[in-house]
């Protein structure tokens, strides 16, 4: 299902050949959300790991919610709505190879706002030309996220500060995934195997 999603986009063909490898096994907790941390504009990445998607902020996505659309359309239909949090946020509805996904962009502190449970956990750090890009690269906060993922659930990551392994995450592979940075990162799959 998930795995379907990936040919509606272009990627390289190693980038293709993993992310269908993640689409296969992140499906078992595709009814939790997904948490993307990282570029809002990076649609094709998180609308593969899921059906309740959320991407953090640290700056409203109005500056590319035309982007946003722009891919969008060209894979499916969708609605779009402000949203009466206490941060700024939209939600797309989205109707995709038959399938209904929720999209949210909230602007907010990851480290306020996370949902108590999530299915997959997506970081990419950023470049620091974001005033407030730092506090991804923050271990304290990078677990508070990683504690949230439920056991069985995973974590994706390019460019993490941390060794996810100590937080009771296992390695299943590595693999090609592109990124708004000037070095290249491998992307990096984990399975959550603990409870701490």
């Amino acid at each position: 299902m998930l795995a379907e999603r990936v040919d509606l986009f272009e990627f390289s063909k190693g980038e293709r050949e993993f992310l269908k490898k993640v689409c296969k096994e992140v499906e078992s907790v595709i009814y939790y959300p997904t948490v993307y941390a990282g570029s809002s504009d990076d649609v094709e990445h998180g609308i593969l790991l899921g059906s309740k998607l959320i991407f953090i902020d640290t700056h409203t996505p109005e500056v590319n919610l035309e982007g946003i659309k722009r891919k969008l359309r060209n894979v499916s239909e969708f609605k779009l709505e402000k949203l009466s949090y206490v941060f700024p946020a939209w939600r797309f509805k989205i109707q995709m190879l038959g399938e209904k996904i929720t999209l949210e962009y909230w602007c907010a502190d990851a480290t306020k706002c996370l949902p108590d449970e999530i299915g997959v956990y997506f970081i990419k750090v950023p470049l620091p030309k974001e005033p407030m890009a730092g506090y991804l690269c923050e271990e304290r906060n990078l677990s508070v996220a990683i504690s949230r993922i439920v056991p069985g659930g995973y974590f994706l990551e390019r460019e993490c500060p941390i060794d996810p392994e100590k937080f009771g995450l296992l390695h299943l592979f590595s693999g090609e995934l592109s990124g708004l940075s000037i070095y290249s990162a491998k992307g990096n799959l984990y399975k959550k195997i603990t409870f701490s």
